[in-house]
């Protein structure tokens, strides 16, 4: 599933390929993705316009066409595809160039959204969006702020996109692992130093893998990611990596050093 680094990456292929480019047209493969919203209307807001900019908040992805924004969620298999001759097997909506070339996104499954909204902050309070992790106004301050006085598993808090949006499954798992933190540990049982540490390290490693990702890299061999199998051996102490189940998602943690 798509997380905040993969639609950052999005984000950027997005700026390089669709910007500033006036679209003729827009088709729909197929309306499950578009919500409520009519594929006539998405048609008529966007066809003769240009995206302006684009920019991403969590896993959500916000273009401007002037006086609206596309809007694009990725679901769990979306993607985005700029071609100009052979249409990709899973493209749910197509916006076509007058230059010539599309930007289709792509979604296997059809749990993605693509739809319009007025404005991100509207979209973004309406939807109850927590920060998203890399903005700069989000301090360690702000985010001691959010968790001062929730209960249930850090795991739980780091996944709630009310309270930071853009952290799924695999981050918050890899963020405890660095950190050395059981996934199920109570969030009021954390010290101020726990915290700060889950605060600096989420975001180190977000910004790793999408520097990394940016180039075509994979994730660094100290990371849980690559290891995710029960049984196999903990990358950094050479303790078992146990399988269980957090917030309703499989989760993965070392049972000798996350405590």
């Amino acid at each position: 599933m798509p997380e905040l680094p993969e639609v950052e990456l999005y984000c950027r292929y997005f700026a390089e390929h669709a910007l500033r480019q006036k679209l003729a047209g827009v088709r729909v493969r197929d309306e499950r993705v578009l919500g409520n919203l009519r594929k006539e209307k998405l048609a008529k807001a966007l066809r003769g316009r240009s995206f302006r900019a684009v920019r991403r908040h969590g896993k959500h992805l916000f273009a401007d066409a002037s006086d609206v924004w596309l809007h694009l969620h990725f679901g769990m298999t979306g993607d985005l595809a700029y071609y100009r001759d052979d249409e990709p097997r899973f493209a749910r909506v197509v916006f076509d160039f007058t230059n010539g070339a599309h930007l289709a996104f792509e979604d296997m499954r059809i749990f993605g959204v693509v739809d319009l909204t007025p404005d991100p902050a509207g979209y973004i309070a309406e939807h109850r969006l927590g920060p998203d992790p890399l903005d700069r106004a989000f301090t360690l301050r702000k985010f001691r702020k959010i968790v001062d006085g929730r209960r249930g598993t850090i795991k739980s808090l780091l996944m709630s996109q009310d309270v930071i949006a853009g952290i799924g499954n695999l981050y918050a798992d890899e963020t405890l692992f660095q950190t050395s933190i059981h996934p199920r540990r109570p969030v009021n049982d954390l010290s101020a130093a726990d915290l700060k540490n889950v605060f600096e390290s989420m975001r180190r490693i977000l910004r790793e893998v999408i520097a990394r990702k940016a180039r075509g890299a994979g994730y660094l061999p100290r990371y849980l990611i690559p290891h995710r199998e029960e049984g196999a051996s903990c990358p950094r102490c050479g303790g078992t990596i146990e399988r269980t189940v957090v917030f309703g998602r499989t989760t993965y943690f070392c049972a000798k050093h996350q405590a």
